[in-house]
């Protein structure tokens, strides 16, 4: 069985390419998606008339407001493996994450030696991937050189573009001081000073400007009769801005001004005070964010000038239609040529979802052939950025290599472990059906589940005072309405859904199981108050039939299988190899992490606010929601 590695691009379209130069060059995500539904400020990029939406927690930040890089960690030597040497700093970048959790150090000797013996396994594999000839396999070659492009171009790209991004607090507070007045116009702009003057006269002596802007003016926004909406400062050519800006009348016209595609005027159509702007506290960070925006799409777009020139580029855009990409019969044939480097229309394909295609029919007004020569196109730049790599040096930049040979570690790793170690693991239909049978009461049977309702009051004699009335023919809703502490189940009558094992606290869900549908209950003393019950709806535990079963249980025997296969080649590979640990490397690494723990404590006391502050934003709208009382509280270190 032979492994089946990602499409192999280093001549193709890399995907991740692809999808890097839609979120780089977003004229070309704008062409995607099919043609603007509303004109956009003069001189304006295309997407920055709409605020982005503030960072998420825990996202980084674009430019300046970056957050710094970790301290890398040395090249302690924590074992050796047949004579060669292994270091902490690879072991601390293969299995830190995984092995303790998210950002989480390993401490302590017995962790550190427990990691070194993962790396030596780890190591020992690489080694028999090596005697078996793996690097050089095809798809291998093939799938970690399209790797490289795609690392050396996206920091080739970084360095070019998100790392020039200078946006200061004084530019940001002067944007938000632009916000107070937006204007709306009708534009014209014209190839030649005469032209625009011509249509100036025409229009002040009452020709309709929006017919004029749709039959003369070059901008695209003729396309909308010329028509800019709410146009604020720094949205208009530069040349324009303070004279648009100076106009108070509806229906008044600039002067023509020279602008940087020609020559433009225009007229006032309305003048907004917006006096719904936030406050500047809330503001500024998504300015800072629109500023950053348009300067890295500035950027992008002179990088990608730059890319293209020399690069000898042809496009036979005649062969990228619809028809072609779906049924073309010669899949070699090349479609685009760029750097000294060929496109196939197969390799083209290869970044299409071809049925998705096939179902979708070419907008109106298309020809059918979009699709292709973006694809084409995206392709040519990706080769421009990696030829540029090649050219700055990037290429073979420290950090470049350093993150491609960790990938083709875990492409070899792949690869063994596909075509020798695992070819013999998967199950036959009567392996399966005996795993399934011996599972059958515990992994393939549904669990109990209940539509709960509840009440919860602070006291034994509160609860039984409760009871009463309900045995007395209170009506349940209506009491936990009034009644129940708990108000995240309360305002819904005490109901809170369905629940499973595991959900509740333990007394409450002891009292369930016994309790059928439309079962009274309580009360119920726990640490979080007093209950009363009210079982709405059951579902009974439910064996899950093999047929709808059958491919978890596929996958977690063949799961189990993979684990005890890789063990006994790790068992093998251990058994002939000499191995040796460096205690002495392994306290040096014990000491590290100490030290780095202990600069991480004293960079998060720095960042803390003062007590009792609260953090920007911070009101009852984003406080988590209250957890349900009946509910489980979280272990130590489970997520809520």
């Amino acid at each position: 069985m032979k492994s089946k590695l990602p499409q192999s691009t280093s001549r193709g379209i890399p995907a991740a390419i692809a999808g890097l130069f839609l979120a780089l060059f977003p004229s070309q995500a704008v062409l995607a998606a099919g043609p603007a539904t509303a004109p956009q400020a003069a001189g304006q990029s295309p997407a920055a008339s709409q605020a982005p939406e503030a960072p998420q927690a825990g996202q980084p930040t674009l430019g300046p407001t970056a957050a710094p890089a970790e301290v890398p960690p040395p090249p302690i030597v924590l074992a050796v493996v047949n004579g060669t040497e292994l270091t902490f700093d690879v072991a601390y970048e293969t299995f830190l994450a995984s092995h303790t959790g998210h950002g989480v150090l390993v401490r302590g000797a017995d962790a550190v030696r427990e990691l070194a013996g993962r790396l030596v396994e780890r190591e020992l594999f690489l080694m028999e991937a090596e005697t078996l000839g793996v690097p050089a396999e095809r798809d291998v070659v093939d799938v970690i050189a399209s790797y490289h492009d795609q690392v050396a171009s996206d920091v080739y790209w970084t360095s070019e573009v998100q790392d020039k991004v200078v946006v200061t607090d004084g530019d940001v507070e002067s944007f938000y001081d632009k916000t107070d007045v937006a204007l709306g116009l009708t534009l014209i702009v014209t190839a030649t000073q005469a032209e625009a003057l011509a249509l100036r006269l025409r229009a002040e002596a009452g020709e309709d400007m929006a017919q004029l802007a749709r039959s003369a003016s070059i901008h695209e926004s003729r396309n909308f009769d010329g028509a800019l909406t709410l146009v604020r400062r720094g949205e208009l050519f530069r040349g324009l801005e303070g004279p648009a800006f100076q106009l108070s009348e509806p229906g008044s016209l600039t002067e023509v001004v020279a602008v940087e595609t020609g020559f433009a005027f225009a007229r006032l159509d309305q003048r907004s005070i917006n006096t719904d702007r936030p406050p500047r506290e809330k503001a500024l960070p998504q300015i800072r964010g629109i500023l950053v925006e348009r300067a890295q799409k500035k950027l992008a777009a002179d990088l990608e000038a730059r890319l293209l020139e020399g690069g000898a580029v042809e496009i036979d855009e005649a062969a990228l239609t619809r028809e072609n990409l779906l049924e073309g019969p010669d899949g070699k044939s090349i479609v685009a040529r760029a750097f000294g480097e060929s496109l196939s229309l197969d390799e083209l394909r290869a970044g299409l979802d071809l049925e998705k295609l096939r179902a979708a029919e070419p907008a109106p007004g298309q020809s059918g052939t979009e699709t292709g020569v973006l694809l084409a196109k995206q392709w040519v730049r990706g080769r421009g950025l990696v030829a540029a790599a090649r050219r700055s040096g990037v290429f073979e930049s420290p950090e470049v290599l350093r993150r491609v040979n960790s990938f083709r570690r875990d492409v070899l790793l792949k690869t063994l472990c596909d075509n020798y170690v695992w070819p013999d693991c998967e199950p036959s239909e009567a392996e399966l059906f005996k795993y399934y049978e011996e599972r059958a009461s515990s992994e393939f049977t549904s669990p109990l589940e209940v539509r709960l309702a509840y009440i919860v009051v602070p006291s034994l004699e509160e609860a039984r005072a409760v009871r009463a009335r309900l045995d007395g023919g209170e009506d349940f809703e209506k009491l936990a309405r009034e009644v129940s502490k708990d108000a995240a189940s309360a305002m819904h009558g005490g109901r809170i859904g369905w629940v499973k094992p595991g959900e509740l606290l333990p007394p409450v869900e002891a009292a369930l199981q016994g309790l059928p549908k439309g079962g009274l209950d309580g009360p119920i003393e726990t640490a979080e108050g007093c209950f009363l019950l009210r079982v709405l709806d059951r579902k009974e535990p439910m064996r899950i039939p093999y047929e709808r079963a059958r491919r978890a249980a596929e996958a977690a025997l063949i799961k189990l299988r993979h684990q005890e296969a890789y063990n006994t080649w790790a068992k093998a590979l251990r058994e002939r190899a000499e191995v040796q640990l460096v205690e002495e490397g392994v306290q040096q690494a014990v000491a590290w992490l100490d030290q780095e723990a202990q600069r991480r404590a004293d960079s998060a006391a720095r960042r803390a606010k003062p007590l009792g502050e609260k953090p920007a934003g911070h009101d009852a709208a984003a406080a988590p929601a209250p957890r349900p009382a009946g509910s489980r509280p979280a272990a130590e270190g489970e997520k809520p």
